[in-house]
């Protein structure tokens, strides 16, 4: 398993430890409802579930699985993978703070666009290694 997908699993299990450690405060929240203003953890906890792990998880997956070129680099620029860990893991981070601040509706925009250059990233890193072997 190359190092890019170690690290993106590694990623997604972290996230998935604290989704799982919010879900549970919320789910607790529900049954005793002492602290209502944790509720503003839900948006977090619904972030870090689909992005953090879900989506990290499968890119990672995805970048080991795929199939790799045959000369030169086997799974394309190192840069370009780094970038595309980098830009997911930021966005995650600033759409939390984001969440937590409520004041600044740019860094919400700034969170998405990372993550979708992310998943654009994942796709020109992966484009050209797609390819059928008729030719």
């Amino acid at each position: 398993m190359p190092t890019i997908s170690r690290w993106m699993i590694r990623f997604s299990m972290i996230y998935f430890l604290v989704g799982m450690i919010i879900g549970a405060a919320l789910l607790m929240l529900k049954a005793y409802p002492m602290y209502p203003a944790l509720w503003v953890a839900l948006p977090i906890h619904i972030e870090v579930m689909i992005f953090g792990w879900i989506i990290q998880f499968t890119l990672g997956t995805g970048y080991w699985i795929l199939p790799r070129f045959i000369k030169g680099n086997p799974r394309g620029s190192r840069i370009l993978a780094y970038s595309m860990i980098g830009c997911l893991n930021l966005g995650i981070a600033l759409i939390i703070v984001d969440t937590f601040l409520h004041s600044d509706i740019f860094l919400g925009f700034l969170g998405r666009t990372l993550e979708a250059v992310s998943v654009i990233l994942f796709i020109s890193l992966h484009w050209d290694r797609i390819a059928t072997h008729r030719n």
